[in-house]
């Protein structure tokens, strides 16, 4: 019997991850990653495939590359079964369901992104399309972002590049993120932006945003604002998870959001418990109580990587139920306090 021929999805993977100069400049971690895409589409995982080949915005395709990243973690363990992705059952489905030694598992994939740098991400994103999207241009454009831009500095620099479109010019050569040649813009004798174009692997007309990265600080170190944004942004990927993870949790039901923070989030780990059990802890009595437990997976693993090392936080509302949990990953460590250590004896 003739082996069926593989989809080539390596036009959706060189667009969607563009940004990914790792990825799209080396072949075979392309065909890798078609490779993956089409044993997830003969396996049943087709809407999944459907949705990383949509998400044309690069923070968007990320989220999607990590869901790809956890369904493959969670093939591998071959005592996991009927594997779901979002189960058309559900009016308001987790990203995966399914069962595990007789529990049953309902889970929320998530990226924790900087807030204050993800706010800068949408708003160039939106004033791109708003500005540029109409020039006829073949492109996609990268930006490097200084920490000091602000909102105020949108409409000149927008108003720069729409005026000296014709100055620039597709990079050719991939030295660093930027590549050759790449441009500045500056406010007050500050680099503010740097920023590159690429070419469009489909020749469409328009530019679009590629990648956008928003620098640190000066200092490099993580401020006291830097913990309050962290605060925040996990407590709003446990409130987009609650609508998913509405099943009772009790011993053979367990709801669980799985997070990656990624670059340039640093000390996730060491941060997450005075998150979620410090003094305005997350994870309080009556707060998110129908959720078991967060894992934060490393932000050292990736989609080609072969250990999925990551730390389970557990909810204290959900101590006793988590017991007759099986242990999800085999790499994962579990964060326990000492005053639990009395209601687990």
């Amino acid at each position: 019997m003739e082996a069926k021929s593989l989809t080539d999805f390596r036009s959706n993977i060189c667009v969607n991850l563009s940004e990914y100069r790792s990825i799209v400049e080396a072949p075979e971690c392309v065909e890798a990653l078609n490779k993956i895409l089409n044993e997830l589409d003969t396996l049943g995982f087709g809407k999944l495939v459907q949705n990383f080949c949509m998400q044309h915005e690069p923070d968007k395709a990320e989220n999607i590359l990590f869901e790809i990243l956890v369904c493959q973690m969670l093939r591998r363990n071959q005592d996991v079964q009927v594997l779901q992705y979002e189960p058309s059952e559900a009016i308001s489905p987790p990203d995966f369901r399914f069962r595990l030694h007789g529990v049953t598992f309902d889970i929320q994939v998530k990226q924790l992104c900087n807030i204050k740098n993800e706010i800068t991400r949408r708003l160039f994103q939106r004033e791109c399309r708003r500005h540029l999207s109409r020039i006829p241009k073949p492109w996609l454009i990268n930006f490097r972002v200084d920490d000091h831009f602000t909102r105020q500095h949108l409409n000149p620099f927008f108003a720069y590049l729409k005026r000296s479109i014709d100055q620039f010019s597709p990079m050719r050569t991939f030295t660093h993120f930027l590549g050759e040649p790449h441009y500045s813009w500056e406010s007050d004798e500050r680099t503010l932006v740097q920023f590159s174009f690429v070419e469009k692997p489909s020749k469409e007309p328009g530019i679009c945003p590629g990648f956008i990265y928003v620098m640190a600080t000066g200092t490099g170190l993580m401020s006291s604002i830097e913990t309050v944004a962290f605060h925040k942004g996990v407590q709003r990927l446990l409130k987009d998870s609650r609508s998913s993870l509405s099943q009772p949790a009790s011993s053979t039901q367990a709801n669980l959001l799985v997070m990656q923070a990624v670059h340039p989030i640093l000390f996730a780990e060491q941060t997450m418990p005075d998150a979620l059990y410090g003094p305005n802890r997350l994870f309080r009595h009556g707060k998110f109580s129908n959720i078991c437990g967060l894992i934060l997976v490393s932000s050292r693993v990736w989609l080609f990587s072969d250990h999925f090392e990551c730390v389970y936080f557990p909810h204290p509302s959900h101590l006793h139920n988590i017991q007759s949990h099986p242990k999800l990953f085999e790499n994962m460590m579990f964060h326990i306090r000492p005053e639990w250590r009395r209601q687990l004896s």
